[in-house]
C-alpha cells in the first residue's frame, strides 16, 4: 500500500496481517458466487472482526484496538487489492456511519452497540438519501421526526439507496425536527435507531455491480424513538447536519481508498497479463500504445496514494482540531473523485488488455469495473466533489450558486 511512507513498525505489521487475511479468505470464487447470489458475506465479515480489522480505530474500552484512522485504512486499502467489491461490502459497508457513533455518541449508546459491531455480531445502516431529494441535504427533509411527548417522537418518511437496509441492527438517521428552521439543515438530527415495527424494507434489485452488498429503500412509518435515541443525546438535538458534514470527510476518504488500491490491482493484472500475452509476433506489453496506457494508470497510482496518504493525515488534526476540518473537507472531496475515477480508468485498462476475457466473469476485472462504477456516484457524485473542492478554493462568497 504505502510502501515508503513513513509507517511504524506496528503499522507495517497491521499491512501485513490484512493483506494476508485477505489473500487467504476473499478468494475469487466466494466473490463470485455472492455477488451472483446478491448474498451479503456473513461469513466473511465475522472472520474480519474477529481478526480486529474492522474495530482498528475503536476505543478499547468498547472492544477495539483505540488505533487511529490510519490503521483503519491501512486495513481497507491492503484487503481491496485483493478484491474491491468483497473488501468495500465488509470493511468499509458493514460499519457504514459507525464515526458517527464513535465521535459524537453519547457513552451510553456507544456501550450498546460498539462492541456488538466490533465482534461482527451485527451490522450498521446509515440513512441520509431520499426519493425526492436525493443527497441534498441543504432542503426541508421529507423524513421527519415529531414530538408526541415529553421525551417521545415519531419517525416517518423514505430513504433510499440504503446499504444494509434488510440487514441492518440499528441506523443512524437524519430527520427533520424542526421544519421552520431557517435554512432547513439548522432543524436537522440525528438519530440511531433499531430496526422495530414500522419499518419497512424493499430491496433495490438489478443493480450494476456490487451485489453483494444489499441496497434497500426503508420507508418509517410512526416508529417510535426518544430524546436517548438522538445521537449524542438532547445537546444534538437539530445539530444532524452538522455531525454529518464533519463526518463526510471520512466516509469519501473511504471511497478514495478503496479505489484507488482497485486501481492499483486491476494495474497489477494489466501488467502481468500484458508481459505474458502474444500477438502479432510480440508480447502486447510491447505495443507503445498499450504501454504508454499502463505508463499513465502507474503514475496516476502513485499520485492517488500520496494525496490518500496526505489526506489520513489531514484527518487525523481535523479529529482533535478543528483549524483543520475545511482542509480535510477538500482533500477528502479531492480523493473521492480522483481515486473513483482512477479505478475507472484502470478497470476499464485491465479489460482493454484482457481483450475478449476481460469481458467475462472467470478474469474478474469486469466486476471490478462494474463495482468501480459505482464509486463515482455514492457519498456525492464527481460533480458535487468538484463543487466542495472549489468552494473551498475560490470561496464561499464566489462560489455561493454551488
Amino acid at each position: 500500500m504505502l510502501t515508503g511512507f513513513d509507517l511504524t513498525k506496528e503499522q507495517k505489521l497491521i499491512q501485513e496481517a490484512a493483506r494476508e487475511f485477505a489473500e487467504k479468505e476473499f478468494t475469487p470464487e466466494r466473490s463470485r458466487e455472492y455477488e451472483e447470489k446478491e448474498k451479503f458475506p456473513w461469513e466473511l465479515y465475522k472472520k474480519a472482526c474477529e481478526q480486529g480489522f474492522l474495530s482498528m480505530h475503536f476505543p478499547e474500552e468498547y472492544g477495539g484496538h483505540g488505533y487511529g484512522l490510519l490503521e483503519h485504512y491501512i486495513c481497507m486499502y491492503e484487503t481491496a487489492k485483493v478484491d474491491p467489491p468483497l473488501a468495500d461490502t465488509i470493511m468499509m459497508s458493514a460499519h457504514f456511519g459507525v464515526e458517527l457513533l464513535i465521535n459524537f455518541g453519547a457513552r451510553e449508546q456507544k456501550a450498546k452497540w460498539l462492541p456488538k459491531l466490533a465482534k461482527g455480531e451485527i451490522v450498521m445502516a446509515s440513512m441520509f438519501t431520499e426519493p425526492t431529494g436525493g443527497s441534498d441535504l441543504t432542503r426541508i427533509l421529507d423524513t421527519k421526526a415529531s414530538m408526541v411527548g415529553n421525551n417521545e417522537w415519531k419517525l416517518s418518511g423514505t430513504k433510499t439507496f440504503i446499504t444494509n437496509g434488510e440487514i441492518f441492527t440499528v441506523a443512524v438517521v437524519l430527520a427533520q425536527t424542526d421544519p421552520a428552521a431557517d435554512p432547513p439543515y439548522r432543524g436537522q438530527t440525528l438519530f440511531l435507531v433499531e430496526k422495530k415495527q414500522g419499518i419497512e424494507t424493499n430491496p433495490i434489485r438489478g443493480k450494476m455491480g456490487w451485489r453483494l452488498s444489499p441496497t434497500s429503500e426503508v420507508t418509517f412509518t410512526d416508529v417510535p424513538v426518544t430524546d436517548d435515541d438522538i445521537l449524542g443525546g438532547l445537546q444534538n438535538l437539530n445539530r444532524g447536519f452538522y455531525l454529518t458534514v464533519q463526518w463526510l470527510p471520512i466516509a469519501r476518504t473511504k471511497i478514495g481508498c478503496l479505489s484507488i488500491a482497485a486501481a492499483e490491482a486491476a494495474l497489477a493484472r494489466a501488467i502481468k497479463y500484458a508481459r505474458e500475452r502474444e500477438a502479432f509476433g510480440r508480447k502486447i506489453g510491447g505495443f507503445q500504445g498499450l504501454a504508454h496506457r499502463i505508463a499513465d494508470i502507474a503514475t496516476e497510482v502513485e499520485l492517488g496514494k500520496s494525496l490518500l496518504f496526505r489526506t489520513i493525515r489531514v484527518l487525523e488534526k481535523a479529529r482533535l482540531d478543528r483549524a483543520f476540518i475545511e482542509e480535510a473537507s477538500k482533500l477528502s472531496s479531492m480523493v473521492k473523485y480522483y481515486g473513483s475515477a482512477l479505478a475507472v480508468k484502470a478497470c476499464d485498462l485491465a479489460i482493454d488488455v484482457y481483450g475478449g476475457y476481460g469481458y467475462i466473469a472467470e478474469y474478474d476485472v469486469e466486476r471490478w469495473f462494474r463495482w468501480a462504477k459505482k464509486n463515482e456516484i455514492v457519498e456525492g457524485t464527481k460533480e458535487i466533489q468538484k463543487n466542495t473542492i472549489a468552494r473551498q478554493l475560490l470561496g464561499k462568497d464566489i462560489a455561493r450558486y454551488f
